[in-house]
């Protein structure tokens, strides 16, 4: 199948495609307002790949997920351009992580929080869990699939699954229960 039959195959789902981006862009009414340029330009960007068939068809069906976050992807790039971010340097702390402080931003501080706890979390797992157990939780997060639908796709048992994303999760939770109380409290400039 060619690119254009692909597009084609996924267009049968456009306007599922338009109500991911309006479920991405939230509260923002300036996004919503475009949901439709939004899935276009996504439509543009997967057709300049040659092996988009492989990657958006499973047998015989369209993956919505990938379309997910292409979408994801466009918003939240556009979202960073028009919010005009500008960080300021403060420097290294011991673990030569850098610092920064966000200044002139419409963001909401909870926004920007769940977002550093998302990225601790993915860092978290990076450096401490074994190759296996981070692939997997991140598959599991950004498809969104049950454990025995992972299983029948994968080949992997249901029971390795649930112990893999059950370590992957009390790592989690030992390195960022601080944080996520934190979070829960409020306390966003403790994070």
């Amino acid at each position: 199948m060619n690119v254009n039959e692909t597009l084609t195959a996924m267009y049968q789902h456009h306007k599922d495609y338009i109500q991911m981006a309006k479920a991405i862009a939230g509260n923002n009414v300036n996004i919503r307002n475009y949901a439709e340029d939004y899935v276009q330009m996504s439509y543009i960007r997967l057709s300049k790949y040659k092996n988009l068939y492989e990657k958006v068809i499973k047998n015989g069906k369209v993956q919505k997920g990938y379309m997910f976050f292409t979408l994801r992807s466009i918003i939240l790039n556009d979202v960073k351009k028009k919010s005009n971010l500008k960080y300021n340097y403060i420097g290294y702390n011991y673990d030569f992580e850098e610092k920064f402080e966000l200044i002139d931003t419409d963001i909401p501080a909870e926004v920007l929080a769940s977002n550093l706890i998302e990225e601790k979390m993915y860092k978290v797992l990076k450096d401490k869990a074994d190759w296996f157990d981070y692939q997997l939780f991140c598959t599991y997060l950004e498809t969104g699939k049950s454990f025995r639908v992972l299983a029948e796709e994968s080949g992997i048992g249901v029971r390795t699954i649930y112990l893999s994303i059950k370590r992957s999760k009390l790592l989690i939770a030992e390195h960022l229960q601080e944080d996520y109380q934190d979070y829960i409290n409020g306390d966003f400039d403790k994070l």
